[in-house]
């Protein structure tokens, strides 16, 4: 009851902002559309356009509308499956997606729309309460592709791949118009037990823990910059500032990140297990000649890191979005994060960085502690229609899931619900050389893609 009063709720609440949200857009993310644009023109190896949607659907008539930009790769057999390719985020784009397929040599088309809100798709700033965006969550983006779907191939199913929160949005895809998909397949991502979803930011917290575990296995003298720059920051009460959730602040205004939490903000780098190399190499780079870590330059770089971090940009945008859908950071969270004896002693870690820096500085600026209810994507109902559809043709549907043992934000162990409660209904892959970005780097994956 008191799930449906919460709902009910946050419908008038949404209902009203839909009348009152002035659409407020980042410089940043304008200019960098508008350049990936006049790439997308000048090489001229796809079509790209812009579809109109309410951004209420639930009061269509009266909502404002917004644009959500798409591109196309025309493939050379009208036969061939298109293949949509569904990005991750939130504050994700498309346009990695376009770097990697544009010269594919896939026979069908390929297909991928900035998610609502993200990249060309922008409609509002990234600073706003968290409640601003429930436009822009799972189940609207999986509408608007319906529409594109619809749009582009009436007549025809599309194969689909999500990563990260793609993958996630996959998932609500699958539950909510399964007849429009030949075939789903994701990677970064699984449907969870709801227990394991209110807990998720703290798994990722220990996913976390054991990549900069086997960071520092890996690459010893980076890690010891790390040690000494923690020896540093903490001796000398060095504090650096951070400007969250605020546009030009005045640096002695912005929150500050001090001692040995600083070297954290670069835990969030450790899911792209290729750039491990290219993270050590960047920390040796601030030892002086005689072996000593050179304070200006060290300083200067965990200041562009606090800077680039992805909880600091988008902290209110990840728990108005994604949050609410896969997994709220809700303080049960940070209070297991930390209680947990392995995070504390994690040589950088993502939850500590997030519990006790980003998530005080979000408590600071007034926001409630309170983050809101996780709505799961249907998984019984997903279940139902895998049976039936095995029962209707004699073969399962081709749901096929890939993890990555290198993994730090859906590690492999995330996927053992979904594994116990599908079997055989779902194809399960652990990737072995990989972590979050698989789908570049994994060759069976990317094989698998344009097969």
């Amino acid at each position: 009851m008191y799930y449906k009063y919460f709902l009910l709720t946050m419908s008038l609440l949404i209902t009203s902002l839909s009348q009152a949200l002035e659409f407020v857009k980042n410089p940043a993310t304008v200019a960098a559309c508008e350049k990936t644009m006049s790439k997308m023109k000048s090489e001229a190896l796809v079509n790209f356009d812009f579809f109109d949607v309410p951004l209420d659907r639930q009061q269509a008539t009266n909502s404002n509308h917004i644009k959500i930009f798409y591109w196309i790769k025309k493939g050379t057999n009208s036969k061939k499956t298109p293949l949509l390719l569904i990005h991750g985020g939130p504050g994700g784009n498309s346009w990695r997606y376009y770097e990697a397929y544009k010269n594919s040599k896939y026979e069908g088309d390929v297909i991928s729309i900035d998610n609502r809100n993200e990249g060309c798709s922008h409609v509002l700033d990234y600073n706003l309460p968290p409640e601003s965006y429930s436009y822009f969550r799972a189940r609207q983006v999986v509408e608007d592709i319906e529409v594109l779907h619809k749009n582009l191939y009436p007549n025809q199913t599309w194969r689909v791949f999500g990563q990260s929160r793609g993958s996630a949005i996959a998932h609500y895809y699958l539950e909510m118009y399964p007849r429009s998909l030949e075939s789903v397949a994701t990677q970064g991502f699984a449907m969870m037990s709801l227990e394991n979803t209110l807990n998720y930011t703290y798994m990722r917290s220990q996913f976390n823990a054991r990549g900069s575990e086997r960071f520092a296995a890996q690459f010893p003298e980076a890690a010891q910059v790390i040690v000494e720059a923690k020896n540093i920051f903490n001796s000398k009460n060095i504090c650096l500032p951070m400007n969250f959730l605020q546009q030009n602040l005045p640096v002695e205004n912005r929150y500050p990140v001090c001692g040995d939490l600083i070297t954290d903000s670069i835990s969030y780098k450790l899911s792209n297990y290729s750039r491990w190399k290219d993270i050590a190499t960047s920390l040796v780079a601030l030892k002086m000649a005689d072996g000593s870590i050179d304070e200006a330059k060290v300083k200067a770089f965990f200041t562009a890191e606090i800077d680039g971090n992805i909880y600091v940009q988008f902290m209110n945008y990840i728990m108005g979005t994604n949050g609410m859908d896969v997994g709220s950071p809700a303080p049960r969270n940070f209070t297991a994060i930390d209680n947990d004896v392995e995070i504390s002693k994690s040589l950088i870690s993502e939850g500590r960085f997030v519990s006790k820096v980003v998530y005080q500085a979000f408590l600071s600026t007034g926001n409630d502690a309170f983050l809101g209810y996780s709505d799961q994507a249907d998984f019984k109902k997903i279940k139902k229609f895998l049976r039936s559809y095995k029962n209707r043709n004699g073969k399962s549907f081709n749901l096929t899931l890939f993890a990555s043992k290198y993994d730090t934000i859906a590690g492999p162990e995330m996927y053992n619900y979904e594994k116990g409660k599908l079997g055989d209904l779902a194809n399960f892959v652990e990737l072995q050389n990989s972590g979050h970005e698989a789908w570049q780097t994994e060759k069976q994956l990317t094989d698998f893609l344009i097969r």
